[in-house]
């Protein structure tokens, strides 16, 4: 049913890049409760001590696909919706940066990483957050809110990136190896939205909404093909 659902909101979006941008805001928004879904089934296969993790991290999705909603009600009906969204929004963000950044150190503990690494991790990806939001402003003027955005970010991608290569082999490294690179390109997308401008930004949107819904798809696709131990 989810697959059915997926394909369906990728036709929607086709729809909408054709001609109609209230569908295709519509897709986006709906692939983040997709994406919810799949970490929460994610969590439930996954040891113990990565559950609290997978499960907060589709909380926050969950905050950002409300957020993104709340966006699209306001295209459609014009009415401002940006105090209540910029809250939900930070929120999400919020769980995306807490819950990512817990991940590593959880599977330190187990030894899955080696010593100290978790703390190398989010050292480099600390720094090169802000270097890059910094760097970022270059580009364009920030406000506050999307310099916080900007920086929640590329920490993530950075965070992410960084452990791909350390998941590679295990059958826990395995399993997570696709939830990893989905939040690669979720943290990607932000950037590239954040970074690219604002409408008639065409080109950035578009980006954004590939890499978004690519993320969400692979969180999804990758439920069933490893199933991970539940405990250890």
């Amino acid at each position: 049913m989810m697959y059915g659902l997926l394909g369906l909101l990728w036709l929607v979006w086709l729809m909408g890049l054709l001609g109609d941008s209230y569908a295709r805001n519509l897709a986006v928004s709906l692939s983040n409760f997709v994406g919810a879904y799949a970490l929460w089934q994610v969590a439930a296969r996954s040891p113990v001590i990565l559950r609290a993790a997978l499960s907060g991290l589709a909380v926050g999705l969950l905050f950002l696909g409300a957020g993104d909603l709340l966006f699209t009600y306001q295209v459609v009906t014009g009415l401002s919706t940006q105090e209540v969204r910029e809250g939900v929004y930070l929120v999400g963000v919020a769980l995306l940066l807490l819950m990512g950044s817990l991940l590593p150190f959880r599977m330190e503990g187990q030894g899955f990483y080696p010593l100290g690494f978790s703390q190398r991790l989010a050292l480099v990806a600390g720094l090169g957050g802000v270097l890059l939001s910094a760097l970022s402003t270059l580009l364009r003027p920030l406000s506050v809110t999307e310099l916080i955005y900007a920086g929640a970010a590329f920490y993530l991608t950075l965070l992410f990136v960084q452990q791909t290569s350390m998941l590679a082999g295990g059958r826990i490294g395995r399993y997570l190896q696709g939830v990893v690179w989905a939040l690669v390109l979720g943290s990607l997308a932000r950037v590239v939205y954040l970074l690219g401008g604002v409408p008639p930004a065409q080109w950035s949107i578009v980006t954004y909404d590939i890499l978004w819904m690519l993320a969400m798809s692979v969180l999804l696709l990758g439920i069933n093909k490893t199933q991970a131990p539940r405990s250890l």
